[in-house]
């Protein structure tokens, strides 16, 4: 961090001041509220990470916001899995899941709400991208739409298990969809 040049550095340094307060935040707030909103700002830490690694090489930029943008929603479906695998663990330990607060039904309308968000903010990150991006996109789009749809026919925790590695196969078919668009 501090070998990056001036703003950049303090730029991530932020970040990273910004991500463990957030954290501490969320590790507390989830123990004790009636609404998810440890939840709602707590991945915001996990939305500014691919931006910290962008801002040592780009400055702030449309991409940048944009991207930031595209991601939120899906680390806010991801959260509505994990918490909809855990339900049972959270209800044991006091914890204010999305999973507890909504039950295993309303976690289910999370994930998918979020993934449909998810789905809608790519139509502005990818005007930023290239022609091959979209392709590796839709490929993920495919993935989660069937993902969200198993989970809602079998709707049982290892039923979010199995789907869990969807997710996250998806941010590296994103990815290399993206690198590959830079590359050529």
């Amino acid at each position: 961090m501090f070998t990056l040049p001036y703003p950049n550095s303090l730029y991530v340094f932020a970040i990273m001041l910004y991500s463990y307060g957030i954290e501490a935040f969320y590790q507390v707030k989830k123990r004790d509220q009636k609404f998810p909103i440890a939840q709602l700002l707590g991945r915001t830490d996990f939305t500014l990470f691919p931006a910290a690694g962008y801002l040592c090489y780009g400055q702030p930029d449309m991409t940048m916001l944009l991207y930031m943008f595209f991601f939120y929603p899906w680390t806010m479906a991801h959260l509505g899995l994990n918490d909809f695998i855990d339900l049972e663990n959270d209800r044991a330990r006091g914890m204010k899941s999305i999973a507890v607060l909504y039950g295993a039904k309303g976690a289910i309308y999370w994930i998918t709400g979020f993934t449909l968000l998810h789905f809608f903010t790519a139509i502005f990150f990818l005007r930023e991208l290239g022609t091959i991006a979209p392709y590796g996109f839709f490929a993920g789009f495919v993935l989660l739409a069937g993902s969200n749809v198993y989970l809602w026919k079998k709707q049982s925790h290892d039923a979010g298990l199995k789907i869990l590695p969807i997710y996250h196969g998806t941010l590296v078919i994103y990815a290399v969809s993206i690198i590959l668009d830079f590359i050529y």
